[in-house]
């Protein structure tokens, strides 16, 4: 995949430039919504950049840079697997983090069911993502619940409390755990995982330490010496 390494050379991680766009794909009239996802995948597989994701609401997003990448997307879609795609207007894309340490606590126990999640989430340093660890001892919490409650934490793309953005730059520690020995399954520790996290990030917000991240981006525009005030103008006018 892009950023692998070959043989001794590590992986690479991060990117110097990301999309700060997001579209909704509009699904073409008759097309199945699921082979319209495989392609997408298809094509992400070769740009992890354009993260593809099906939304709760059943529609699919994928992040760009903008409208050239938008019409270059199009086309290739057109010439390689046959059909048209629209999207919809673009809207930025911004991020959420928190300031402060925050213990989210998650509880799962409808009947036959029981599962108990503690996570500590923090600030991580500008750019890291999501960083995910375990402070939990294996006699206080079995190894396999520990790998679950990790696996839920990498699966999904969390989203923040203000404006449901995706979370970043944190990181969030396993800090306690509890299974039932005959009413506890996976999914118990899915739903308790996601809880912890809402709970931490709802605390955040109520403390005030919820915080909405926007794109920044730097140009350098060369022009000759006699049209730099009307360039000026131009880009002042432009807000």
């Amino acid at each position: 995949l892009p950023g692998d390494g070959m043989g001794a050379e590590p992986p690479l991680y991060g990117h110097s430039i990301k999309p700060f766009m997001v579209y909704t794909v509009n699904v073409p009239a008759g097309m199945d919504p699921f082979l319209l996802m495989k392609d997408l995948k298809a094509l992400e597989q070769e740009d992890p950049m354009l993260n593809v994701v099906r939304r709760s609401d059943g529609n699919t997003e994928i992040r760009l840079m903008g409208r050239v990448q938008l019409e270059v997307l199009q086309a290739e879609i057109k010439e390689r697997f046959g059909y048209d795609v629209s999207f919809s207007t673009g809207s930025v894309l911004y991020l959420e983090t928190i300031n402060g340490v925050y213990e989210g606590m998650g509880h799962f126990e409808p009947l036959r069911h029981y599962a108990e999640v503690h996570l500590i989430i923090e600030p991580g340093e500008r750019g890291s993502g999501i960083v995910i660890t375990s402070d939990v001892p294996d006699d206080e919490l079995a190894v396999n619940w520990q790998r679950l409650i990790m696996t839920h934490l990498e699966e999904k793309e969390h989203r923040g409390v203000l404006t449901g953005a995706p979370l970043t730059d944190v990181k969030i520690s396993l800090a306690a755990g509890r299974a039932h020995d005959k009413h506890t399954n996976g999914g118990d520790f899915r739903e308790a995982t996601y809880r912890a996290v809402r709970h931490a990030l709802m605390q955040a917000a109520s403390e005030g330490n919820a915080v909405l991240l926007e794109p920044w981006c730097e140009y350098e525009i060369d022009v000759p010496a006699q049209n730099v005030g009307r360039a000026m103008t131009d880009i002042k006018q432009m807000g």
